[in-house]
Order: structure tokens, then sequence, then C-alpha cells
């Protein structure tokens, strides 16, 4: 039982990583098609879509949740979210500093950073009544797309002020992040586009649903809360899209892109996929989560944005920290905090 609950996990992995590439395939392409500017599909569908395993998992289990397929889903689905933003402010932040010096422009910290910490605040609001409610997961999604909108906004302007008055070299802004984002891909035929992106949908939900069945039978073969799988376990396999997608970017030479794609795949995994499977039904937070890890997470977060900050380069042994970090974290939630 076991092995096979590890097997269809790693399928579920598989499948949550494979299903977001096909989605992002097929949106690419339509947007193309459709002539929509490459600021837009940068923003929007690529930045949404390394979060797209989150969220699947997300909508699955409260779709779980609503159909009594598994009523206690509520730990492995919050606890995901945790864990992901937890993940990759550390260990995927860590993996990348390692490889090369990481620089990041101050007009994306001063953006992103601070939404960075609201999110995380208002996730904790919200759950002080230890439930998530669908009114409140409606708010969260509501504050996500609004903020996403102010990073269009704010985005189509510095473009438009760095050619009028050369910031980029003033403010030391990486050039990479200003250029238009060509899709890889062929264009293809429009039925093509719209059945791999029917495909990929298909394979992401059936993917999350394995995921979530295969993380509950772990839960109880290993005897160990949900919570625990859902921010260990789930948390770092969720967030693998995001590191193959910033390593790759690192090996393009845009490390201004793939630092932008964790600061905004964070927030939107806290508001939008964390919201997308609350709107089915009421979700419930653990409460070692609000007294455990959601403080760990505040003092990840401030750790990582002081190194990005204090000067602008994330070093080597900085993203040595950031992982020897998460492993501390690790170590200390399986041997104590399992409520």
């Amino acid at each position: 039982m076991l092995l096979y609950a590890i097997l269809f996990l790693i399928i579920g992995f598989m499948g949550l990583y494979f299903g977001a590439k096909f989605v992002i395939i097929g949106l690419e392409n339509i947007a193309d098609r459709l002539h929509i500017s490459h600021l837009m599909v940068g923003l929007t569908i690529l930045s949404i879509g390394t979060s797209l395993p989150e969220i699947a998992v997300s909508v699955m289990g409260g779709i779980d949740k609503l159909l009594g397929i598994d009523p206690n889903i509520d730990g492995i689905v919050i606890g995901n979210k945790i864990g992901s933003f937890l993940t990759q402010i550390t260990i995927i932040i860590g993996i990348l500093a390692a490889t090369q010096p990481i620089f990041v422009s101050k007009w994306e910290l001063r953006r992103e950073g601070p939404m960075l910490f609201i999110s995380v605040l208002i996730f904790l609001f919200f759950s002080l009544d230890r439930v998530l409610t669908q009114f409140e997961a409606l708010l969260m999604i509501i504050i996500y797309f609004i903020y996403l909108s102010l990073v269009i906004w704010s985005e189509r302007r510095l473009q438009k002020i760095s050619l009028e008055y050369n910031l980029i070299k003033k403010e030391r802004l990486d050039t990479v992040s200003f250029e238009p984002i060509e899709s890889p891909h062929k264009i293809s035929s429009t039925f093509k586009d719209i059945c791999v992106l029917l495909l990929g949908f298909f394979i992401l939900l059936f993917a999350a649903e394995i995921t979530l069945l295969s993380a509950h039978d772990l839960s109880k073969e290993f005897h160990i809360p949900e919570n625990v799988v859902g921010i260990i376990i789930v948390g770092f396999g969720t967030s693998l899209p995001e590191l193959v997608a910033d390593l790759t970017a690192i090996r393009r030479g845009s490390v201004g892109i793939a630092v932008g794609d964790i600061l905004g795949s964070n927030i939107c995994d806290i508001l939008l996929a964390t919201g997308a499977g609350a709107i089915f039904i009421n979700f419930k937070v653990p409460m070692i989560i609000l007294v455990f890890d959601i403080p760990v997470l505040f003092l990840a977060l401030s750790i990582a944005f002081y190194f990005l900050w204090s000067e602008k380069i994330l070093k080597r042994w900085e993203g040595i920290l950031l992982i020897s970090f998460y492993s501390f974290y690790t170590i200390l939630k399986l041997s104590m905090f399992q409520i």
C-alpha cells in the first residue's frame, strides 16, 4: 500500500507538471493567434501558469470535500499553499542563487515585496477563526486580480518611462525583463491549440486528484497529520514547475524573469490558488499552521527579502543559508509540530 501511494504520488506530480505545460503552450499559441500583447502573456499566462498545480490541487480538494470524497482534505490543501510558498522562497531561490549570484531590481522588490507580506497577512486574517469561508475566498480572488491589474498597469507605465528617460541604466533594471516574450512553440491550427489546452486541463485535474488521494494515503500510512504531508511533500512537489521554469530562465540569462516568477507565483498561490478551492466549500485551517507555520513563513520571507534588498544581489552563501533554513524547519516540523 505504501509503495503504491508513493508511486501514484510521483505520477501525480508528473501529471501536474505536464498538464500545466500543455495548458501554457495552448494558451500561448491562442494568445499569439489573437495578437494579445507579449506583456499580457508574460504577466498573466506565464505568471499564473506555474501556479496551475497549486490551483488544480485546491480546486479538486474543494470538489472532493463538497462531494464527500474526503471530508478532511483541508489539511493537505491549506498545507500545500503554505508549503509551496515556503519552498519557493527558500529551496528554489536558494538553488537558483547556488548556481550563480542573483540580481533583483529595486523596482521589482518595491512592488512585489510588500504584496508578498500583505498576501500572507490577508490569509492569516481570514484564517484567525480557523475557517476560510466561500465569501473570504471570493475576496482573496478579487484582491489577486486587482493586484494583477496594478502590475500590468505599472509594467506598461515603466516601459513607457524607460524608453523616454532611459531608466533601465539609471535604476540598473534587468533589461531582459522588458524584452518581448516570444512563444517558443510553433503556431499550429486553432483546433489543435484548443485540444492541447483541454488535454492540459484534464491532465491537471486528474493528476491533482491522484496527488490528493496519494497524499491522504501517505498520511495514514505514516500516521502523521495531513497538514504535514501537504506542507512538506505536496508543497514541494507542486513547486517543481517553478524550479524547472526558473532554471531554464537563468540558463537563458533571464535572471530577473526567474526571480519575478517566484515572487509573483507566491502571491498567486496564497490568494488565487487558495481562493479557487475554498470558493466551492469552506476550508478548515489547522491551528498548528496559524501558530507555527505562518510565523516561520514570515521569518523566511523576511530573511529572503533582506538578502535581496541589502545589496540587490543574492549571493551563493545566502542561497545555501535559505536551503539550510528550510531543512531545519522540516526537521523541526516532523519531530515536534505534528498537531
